[in-house]
């Protein structure tokens, strides 16, 4: 059974979500359901969590624009 890294997932999404601008809930409604394949796919690829930066410019890259702006 793989090792859950819960309390890092966390960390990294909350430091993302405070450097992105609007409503810190409706960004969550946004943005959670990316950032948690996002770290799903990271961790499988890379072995370890992902940064707030890595989730910022993934998503970003996703997106097609920068998503902190």
């Amino acid at each position: 059974m793989k090792k859950r890294h819960t309390k890092e997932e966390n960390r990294s999404q909350a430091e993302a979500f405070r450097r992105m601008h609007g409503n810190e809930l409706e960004l969550i409604k946004v943005y959670a359901a990316d950032f948690r394949d996002i770290i799903t796919e990271f961790e499988i690829a890379n072995g370890r969590v992902p940064t707030a930066d890595d989730l910022l410019w993934l998503e970003s890259q996703r997106k097609g624009r920068d998503i902190t702006e």
